[in-house]
């Protein structure tokens, strides 16, 4: 005990090597040691207690500001029993024959239940009382030469429903099997509640707490200590900080607010919050909401069967298995997210945002993030810059709202609207409407099952295997639509742009009004054409009823082709 003592002194900014818990007390009252007045203990004494009272089921015992090592254990027998032990060590045997005569342990009634007091000329010293009758032990305390150790235990069984009040310092705390209501205030020292029920209060300073099977709501405050707890029956509630933080099996809500401190644990019955900072976050198996804050931390959760809000910052996110819906907010920040049963938002900054299997609507806002969808059931919608934006089998609608970022969708079961800049568009799939702005990028779309509205400028647009009307306003862009799997009926294309070729693949049964027309290039076509006033530079086709209307305009070529048949 004393060994650890002094090492817990020196969590406290008390760095005199060697100094025993006695010798700590001397330090907080103010007396003055020269590293030469702490020796070695020459000699030691004990001098063993033994108390015990008859208690009741319910009653309360309080230990009043105890230096020891406490153990305190639930008994059959409606009786309070204790068993201590108190070791001194000092050159002079007579000093330490005076010390122990004068160490009492006191039991007796109190309030609603009893008081165990361990009380010696020291704790007199303390409380700035009358020190000593012994004039040997007078001299001791006021001469500032101390050459003494100390160090005790008390083993105290009561029986299994008494209430406990303990105030203890310098010395570790074990209680075990109480169902009684707890209240525990330790400084220094271990604090172990072990197969206990009731309810627990705690608080404790610079080491570690540890709660294992306690049926019951538990509060800890444990200041620089680690805390760790393990299947508690009820809520749960920590604060603490710079030390670790585990738990596994809560049975209740769990609620940990802490600072600088790795927090990890599993199975929680209700809902989780946690907030922390500056080092790792890892939680699992949350059957409630978990609601996060880590500024600074790197945070992993997997499965949270209802919603997860997670606001954090500088550090990777991880996400697995979320049951409700999720709401990720931080900044410069690496997201990966798997697995969300509802509506998903993501905000960060810098970083890559990865998003996959989601049975909702996703919304992501990335300011200079590259961003991948995959797999998502309902309505996507991106806000991004700089960075590529990809997205695959999207259930529901697309919305790329970018600038400077290429975009690559696949797989879209409804209409895309995409908006970007200065890098290509690549689209395959989409089961409704195409809707591109596109200033400086080029545009490649396969197999669109709906309507085409694209601008842009100075880069290609490729069109392929379109089923809908087309319209293509671009500036210095060469536009190319081949592969035509269908023209609706009423519909229109219309390809208009300036300095560059114009090509359009018409079906031979297609049944279209075509007008083309060129101020400086040629006009090349599969079928008969009439020449209108500007002679080969505009010319008109009418194919079937002519019930598309179809306009080309261009200031270079134009090439009109035949394919075989609509879809082939």
């Amino acid at each position: 005990m004393i060994e650890r003592i002094k090492t817990k002194a020196k969590a406290q900014g008390i760095v005199i090597a060697g100094l025993t818990a006695l010798c700590l007390a001397v330090v907080f009252s103010g007396l003055n040691l020269r590293a030469s007045d702490i020796v070695d203990s020459k000699a030691t004494q004990s001098k063993a207690f033994k108390e015990a009272v008859t208690s009741a089921p319910g009653k309360t015992l309080y230990i009043d500001d105890t230096h020891a090592d406490l153990t305190i254990s639930a008994s059959s027998e409606n009786e309070i029993s204790i068993q201590g032990l108190v070791e001194v060590g000092n050159r002079n045997e007579e000093d330490l024959k005076e010390f122990l005569a004068e160490t009492k342990l006191i039991l007796e009634p109190y309030g609603n239940g009893f008081r165990v007091r361990l009380r010696s000329p020291w704790d007199e010293y303390e409380g700035r009382t009358t020190i000593t009758n012994n004039r040997s032990l007078r001299r001791f305390f006021r001469s500032g030469r101390i050459d003494f150790s100390y160090s005790a235990k008390l083993d105290i069984l009561v029986p299994r429903e008494q209430a406990l009040d303990v105030n203890n310092s310098y010395g570790d705390v074990l209680i075990k099997g109480v169902t009684g209501k707890i209240d525990v205030r330790n400084q220094s020292g271990e604090v172990r509640i072990e197969g206990c029920g009731g309810e627990l209060e705690l608080q404790n300073s610079y080491s570690l707490v540890s709660i294992s099977d306690f049926k019951g709501p538990v509060e800890v405050r444990n200041t620089s200590g680690e805390v760790s707890l393990k299947n508690i029956g009820g809520n749960a509630r920590v604060y603490s900080s710079y030390k670790p933080v585990l738990f596994n099996q809560v049975g209740g809500t769990l609620t940990i607010h802490t600072q600088s401190a790795f927090v990890s644990g599993s199975e929680v019955e209700g809902d989780c919050e946690i907030v922390s900072s500056y080092k790792e976050i890892d939680v699992r198996g949350i059957k409630g909401r978990l609601k996060l804050s880590g500024q600074s931390c790197m945070v992993y959760v997997d499965g949270v069967k209802k919603d997860a809000v997670i606001d954090s910052s500088y550090k990777e996110v991880r996400v697995t298995n979320i049951g409700g819906g999720l709401r990720i907010s931080t900044q410069s920040s690496l997201v990966t997210v798997q697995e969300v049963g509802a509506d998903a938002y993501v905000r960060s900054s810098y970083k890559e945002i990865d998003v996959s299997r989601v049975h909702g609507a996703v919304e992501i806002d990335g300011s200079s993030c590259s961003v991948s969808l995959r797999d998502i059931d309902g309505n996507a919608t991106v806000t991004s810059s700089y960075k590529a934006v990809t997205a695959s089998n999207i259930g529901g609608t697309l919305d790329v709202r970018s600038s400077s970022a290429s975009i690559m969708a696949t797989d879209v079961k409804k209409s895309v609207s995409i908006i970007t800049s200065y890098h290509p568009v690549e689209l395959r799939r989409v089961g409704g409407s195409l809707s591109v702005d596109a200033s400086s990028s080029g545009v490649l779309a396969e197999d669109v099952a709906g309507d085409i509205d694209i601008t842009n400028s100075y880069k290609y647009v490729i069109l392929k295997q379109t089923s809908g009307s087309i319209i293509v306003r671009g500036s210095s862009s060469p536009i190319e639509v081949t592969q035509v799997k269908s023209l609706p009926k009423g519909g229109q294309i219309e390809l208009i742009t300036s300095y560059k070729p114009v090509v359009l693949e018409i079906p031979g049964d297609a049944d279209v009004a075509i007008s083309a027309t060129t101020q400086y290039g040629k006009i090349r076509s599969d079928f008969p054409v009439y020449l209108l006033d500007k002679g080969e530079r505009s010319i008109k086709v009418e194919l079937g009823k002519a019930s598309i209307n179809v306009r080309i305009e261009t200031s270079a070529d134009i090439t009109i082709k035949k394919i075989s048949k609509i879809g082939k």
